[in-house]
């Protein structure tokens, strides 16, 4: 279960830098727009880190590069309602 938590703790890490740094901009969007719509930083960074953790799922399963299109449209998937 440490290695859950591990792993699980670098992609908030990955999410909350990309929120900061603004790279993707989607990221910065997509978190503006979550905790907007009512939802806690934690629920929204959550949702976020699944969003990554599909698209790096996807990458290392087809051992292709990281699709930032992929990415963002995953990231404007997630429903603002928590």
């Amino acid at each position: 279960m440490d290695n859950d938590k591990t792993v699980r703790d670098v992609y908030l890490d990955t999410v909350m830098t990309q929120i900061e740094s603004g790279d993707p901009p989607e990221a910065k969007a997509a978190f503006a727009r979550l905790t907007a719509a009512g939802q806690s930083r934690s629920q929204a960074l959550h949702h976020m880190a699944a969003a990554l953790r599909e698209e790096m799922s996807r990458m290392l399963a087809e051992s292709k590069p990281f699709d930032n299109a992929r990415y963002a449209a995953l990231l404007a998937k997630i429903p603002a309602a928590g």
